[in-house]
């Protein structure tokens, strides 16, 4: 008999949306299977479909679930009190997080975007997020003294991110977490002088 889910239809769903995310982190969004996802989990198929429509809705409510993560994550580390404890929390909680849940989804969802229009206005949205949270940093830190007066913030935020998904690109090729910190430190150093 299968094992049935709780009765809590959010904690649930969170957990299959989660089953999700590391199964796509380790075979892709592209070869995610349903069946893989109610293995994991210990249920049947027809268990994970009462919580879940389709391979769809599963597949756009775990980039939704990674892109809210990875949201409260930078806001988390934007709010810190100084320039360093900020970019130190971004490296911590965004760029190698602990556990690193959805590194390689996040990966495959940005060169999935090549191709995808659907898919291209999701990143493109999460994009112009994340911008928008770096960039106001910057300007408060400007505002502050802490950053040169004509730091063009529009560009180091542009830059900043660019190195954010360099940084995670190379992790997924086999890039260390001290080597990773170091180009990162460097990185920030140079973009913000």
């Amino acid at each position: 008999m299968p094992k049935v889910m709780p009765d809590y239809k959010d904690e649930a769903r969170r957990r299959i949306i989660e089953a999700a995310i590391a199964e796509a982190d380790e075979k892709g969004f592209s070869n995610l299977k349903m069946e893989d996802v109610a293995a994991r989990l210990g249920i049947s198929r027809a268990t994970l479909y009462l919580y879940v429509k389709s391979k769809d809705d599963l597949i756009s409510s775990a980039l939704a679930y990674i892109r809210s993560r990875l949201s409260e994550s930078l806001q988390d580390a934007c709010s810190k009190n100084t320039l360093e404890g900020t970019f130190s929390a971004i490296f911590d909680n965004v760029i190698y997080p602990e556990g690193r849940m959805g590194m390689n989804a996040i990966i495959e969802m940005f060169a999935s975007a090549v191709r995808d229009e659907s898919l291209r206005d999701v990143v493109g949205k999460n994009y112009r997020a994340i911008h928008d949270l770096i960039a106001g940093t910057l300007e408060e830190q400007k505002a502050a003294g802490r950053l040169p007066g004509d730091l063009d913030t529009d560009l180091s935020t542009r830059i900043i991110i660019s190195v954010i998904l360099g940084i995670r690109m190379g992790s997924t090729a086999g890039l260390g977490r001290d080597e990773a910190h170091r180009v990162w430190e460097a990185a920030v150093r140079r973009i913000l002088e």
